[in-house]
C-alpha cells in the first residue's frame, strides 16, 4: 500500500489526537492528551500547519504524523524539535522512517533559514522504555545527548513552609506575566538546551489549557523585583488512568545571584501545600539529570522519587 504524506489541517485534529492516544496506550506512556491540548499545541506561533506538519495516510486511514517546532534564537544556539508517532498497527512498515526523513529535512530548512552562525541542532526526546524510537533516531544519525528524569512525591508529611531572608514568595499575580518571562529567560540562561522563551509561547505556558497560575508562585526581592518563578500545571484527564491526582511543577527558576539561599526549596514546598489544598494527591516534576544547580538532589531531598526517564537525541546541522 502506498503512503501519502500531506499537511495536517484543523479538521484532522481529532484523528491526530486519537492516534496519539492509541500510541501512548500501546507504549505504556503515562499521559492522556486532550483534544483541547493538542489544538493549543498546533495553534502556537512556532508551528505552521502547511509547512511544519505532515500526516501519514494509507488508503485514507491516518497511520502517523510528525511536526517540527523551530525555536529561533539570537543567543547560545538554535533548536528545532521533532514530535510525532506512528499507530502501533502500522509500525515497522516504513511509516516512521518516511515521517522522520521529512521532518529532519524540514528542520534543517528552518534552522538554516535564520542565516545566523550559532550552533544549530535538531532534537527529539522519548521515554527510555520506547526502544524502537531510539533505533529509528539512531538510523537517522541522531545520538543521545541528555537524560531527563520525571520525579513523583505523594502529598503526605509535608515540610513546613520556610521563610527566606530578603525574599517574599507570593502567588502568581495578574498583569506581570511579561516581567516574569524576562526573569525566567535570565534565570535559564545557563541551563543546557535553553534559549529565551518568546511572548507567544510564554502565554501558552502561563495561560494555556493545563496551566494553573492559581497554584503558582513568584519570588520578589525587597524592592519588589521578580527574582524567581514557579509555574505549575494540572492534567485532570489523566487522574483515572494514573489512579492519583497529580499536579506538576513545570518551570522553576531563580536568578543566578539569588541561588543558594533556599528559594527553590521554598517554591517547591509552597507548591506542595497548594497542591494538597487543591485536592491533589501527588506532585510531579521534571529535571535534567545534569542540571548544574543541583536541582535533582534538591528534589530528592524534598521527598521526590524517580518514576521515569527520558532521553534526548540530537543531530547537529
Amino acid at each position: 500500500m502506498s503512503l501519502e504524506l500531506r499537511p495536517i489541517t484543523r479538521d484532522d485534529m481529532a484523528a491526530v489526537c486519537d492516534l496519539l492516544r492509541a500510541s501512548q496506550r500501546f507504549d505504556g506512556v503515562p499521559q492522556l492528551v486532550e483534544l483541547e491540548e493538542m489544538e493549543e499545541e498546533f495553534d502556537d506561533e512556532t508551528v505552521v500547519l502547511a509547512t511544519d506538519t505532515r500526516l501519514a495516510l494509507r488508503d485514507q486511514q491516518v497511520v502517523g504524523y510528525v511536526y517540527t517546532v523551530h525555536l529561533p534564537s539570537e543567543v547560545r544556539e538554535e533548536r528545532c524539535f521533532v514530535f510525532g508517532t506512528v499507530h502501533p498497527e502500522h509500525r515497522r512498515q516504513g511509516v516512521g522512517t518516511a515521517l522522520m526523513e521529512w521532518a529532519l529535512e524540514r528542520g534543517r530548512e528552518q534552522l538554516l533559514s535564520s542565516g545566523r552562525t550559532l550552533p544549530r541542532y535538531l532534537r527529539t526526546d522519548e521515554f527510555d522504555f520506547i526502544e524502537p524510537a531510539f533505533r529509528l533516531f539512531e538510523r537517522m544519525g541522531m545520538q543521545p545527548v541528555r537524560y531527563g528524569e520525571e520525579l513523583l512525591r505523594p502529598l503526605v508529611a509535608l515540610p513546613p513552609i520556610p521563610t527566606v531572608s530578603g525574599v517574599t514568595i507570593v502567588p502568581w499575580p495578574e498583569g506581570r506575566d511579561e516581567e516574569i518571562r524576562q526573569a525566567k529567560n535570565t534565570a535559564f540562561a545557563d541551563h543546557w538546551g535553553s534559549t529565551p522563551t518568546p511572548p507567544g509561547p510564554w502565554q501558552h505556558m502561563v495561560r494555556g489549557v493545563t496551566a494553573r497560575p492559581d497554584l503558582s508562585f513568584i519570588a520578589l526581592d525587597d524592592a519588589g523585583n521578580v527574582i524567581g518563578h514557579c509555574l505549575n500545571s494540572r492534567h485532570p484527564s489523566e487522574d483515572e488512568m494514573l489512579g492519583r491526582r497529580d499536579a506538576w511543577i513545570d518551570s522553576l527558576g531563580t536568578l543566578r545571584e539569588w541561588r543558594g539561599r533556599g528559594i527553590a526549596s521554598a517554591f517547591v514546598v509552597h507548591s506542595l501545600h497548594a497542591f494538597l489544598a487543591a485536592d491533589c494527591t501527588h506532585a510531579s516534576i521534571g529535571v535534567d539529570s545534569e542540571n548544574p544547580t543541583g536541582a535533582a538532589r534538591l528534589y530528592r531531598a524534598l521527598g521526590f522519587e524517580l518514576q521515569h526517564r527520558r532521553i534526548t537525541h540530537q543531530l547537529e546541522v
